[in-house]
């Protein structure tokens, strides 16, 4: 007994949207040209305090 195209679409289309959102997160930085600094504190995308923290030497 085989699937109907509903069960198949109700399968396949969440599992397609998953992969493809995470191919876009894993190169967000690439597709933006942004650099990102993370740590157990912050997550900061402004170019300005990721400029800070690399002359402190925290990056």
């Amino acid at each position: 007994m085989g699937l109907s195209g509903a069960a198949w679409a109700t399968l396949l289309v969440p599992t397609i949207l998953g992969f493809l959102t995470m191919v876009l997160y894993g190169y967000w930085d690439r597709i933006t040209g942004k650099e990102y600094y993370v740590d157990e504190e912050i997550l900061a995308y402004d170019e300005d305090l990721v400029e800070e923290l690399k002359k402190e030497g925290k990056l």
